[in-house]
C-alpha cells in the first residue's frame, strides 16, 4: 500500500461507497464492511496526500 497513489485510494473508496449503497438493503454485513473499508482507504489516501507535502 506504500506505493499506491492517493488518487487510486480515492477511487477505491468511491467504488466501495457505491457498492455499499447498492448492497445496503440486501446484505447488512457487506454494507458495513464496504462502508468501513471505503472510509479507511479514503483516510489513508488523505494521510498520504498530506504527508507528501
Amino acid at each position: 500500500m506504500k506505493n499506491i497513489s492517493p488518487l487510486y485510494l480515492y477511487f477505491i473508496s468511491l467504488i466501495c461507497f457505491v457498492l455499499a449503497n447498492i448492497l445496503r438493503d440486501k446484505v447488512d454485513f457487506a454494507y458495513g464492511f464496504l462502508l468501513g473499508f471505503g472510509v479507511i482507504t479514503f483516510l489513508f489516501g488523505l494521510y498520504k496526500k498530506i504527508s507528501a507535502r
